[in-house]
């Protein structure tokens, strides 16, 4: 009997130390929130956010391409808010995957899209997916159709990348696909089309969505006939097209708007001398100074901001 109940008594105190192990355990609190501007990653870019009272800037990105605030109102509700990255005037922001220059780019990311304690990124994806959105909030359907509209439907029918995954954390998803080489032709199409809709927004940012959309559409898809491997050349080499001082000419992006296929697009000589010869991309040094700018800068500004290595909404 002595021994039943002895049992019993150690049993009871095995399972309250669980228990206490478990009543024990504390969550981290969230404190901040970073946020990605990605095309690859853009060093120097200013980014703000609205969460419903005015914009506020956060400051420039730093190498990897991050923004942090520890403003509560965007850390504890970032889908409340909307997130715009754009050049403050001062510093010309650069894609560091690439070392192009990006001097008239603006990223935007929806409200909604973004989540406490999650990655949170604004890229040419998610800024088309906003101009779509106008005042609306992010739903996922509207963005699925937008990639859709892209051709880069299959991304989340084959790759096991959700939609808004791909929008909240797009360096995330390059790397994964980069990593599979079932999904070598994938990659190379979503960088050609999301290189190409930087330039396309960028030339024209107030053309309507389905007119950027059919321009980048063709033009990726030109830019891969030519290079099936891009970001690699034909040859070999590490290369990025440069297309947004061609676009800005209003009646070359007519043009290329009233194309049809990729032969209409060979048609317009700019264009297809531009995609035939891509500039060739040389990633620039990291610096050891965090709030260091691209030193294709026009001088002035604060580099870095209080930019994180790492994304998410939430440190």
């Amino acid at each position: 009997m002595k021994i039943k109940l002895l049992s019993t008594i150690i049993a009871g105190v095995i399972i309250a130390g669980c228990g206490s192990d478990n009543n024990n355990s504390v969550t981290p609190e969230v404190t901040s929130a970073s946020v990605q501007a990605f095309d690859g990653a853009i060093w120097g870019i200013q980014g703000s956010y609205n969460c419903g009272n005015g914009d506020k800037v956060v400051g420039l990105t730093n190498y990897d391409g991050f923004v942090k605030t520890t403003d509560e109102a965007f850390v504890n509700a970032p889908e409340n808010c909307s997130f715009t990255f754009k050049p403050d005037g001062k510093v010309i922001p650069q894609d560091t995957s690439n070392g192009k220059y990006l001097p008239t780019l603006e990223l935007k990311a929806p409200k909604g899209l973004f989540k406490k304690g999650e990655a949170a990124t604004a890229s040419p994806l998610s800024t088309l997916i906003a101009n779509k959105l106008g005042d609306n909030a992010y739903d996922e359907a509207t963005a699925s159709q937008v990639l859709e509209d892209l051709g880069l439907g299959e991304i989340a029918n084959t790759c096991g990348i959700s939609v808004t995954d791909l929008l909240r954390d797009t360096d995330s998803a390059v790397k994964k696909l980069a990593e599979n080489s079932d999904f070598t032709d994938i990659h190379s199409k979503l960088i050609a089309t999301t290189h190409v809709l930087a330039d396309t927004l960028a030339a024209q940012p107030n053309a309507s969505t389905d007119d950027v959309t059919k321009v980048t559409k063709l033009l990726a898809e030109a830019t891969l006939a030519e290079h099936p491997n891009y970001p690699t050349s034909k040859d070999g080499k590490p290369v990025h097209v440069e297309l947004a001082k061609i676009l800005a000419d209003e009646n070359t992006f007519k043009t290329a708007t009233q194309a049809e296929t990729i032969e209409d697009i060979q048609k317009i000589p700019a264009l297809d001398e531009a995609i035939k010869k891509p500039a060739e991309s040389k990633v620039p040094d990291k610096p050891e100074d965090p709030d260091a700018t691209p030193t294709g800068g026009t001088g002035g500004g604060t580099g870095g901001g209080d930019g994180s290595s790492g994304g998410g909404t939430g440190n």
